[in-house]
């Protein structure tokens, strides 16, 4: 149990770790192609423009 853990664990971190920095990456560039919209939160909904 403990060798599995020592094997697996260091793999996991980096996974976690470049995961997160590619979420990062992603949620600039998507800033960076539309400036004026609203973060995403994880809000799952309809996004209708209004009447204006």
């Amino acid at each position: 149990m403990l060798v599995m853990l020592l094997v697996f664990a260091p793999i996991l971190l980096v996974g976690f770790f470049f995961a997160r920095r590619q979420d990062r990456v992603n949620r600039a560039m998507a800033e960076m192609q539309d400036p004026g919209a609203e973060p995403r939160t994880g809000y799952v909904g309809p996004h209708l423009p209004g009447p204006f």
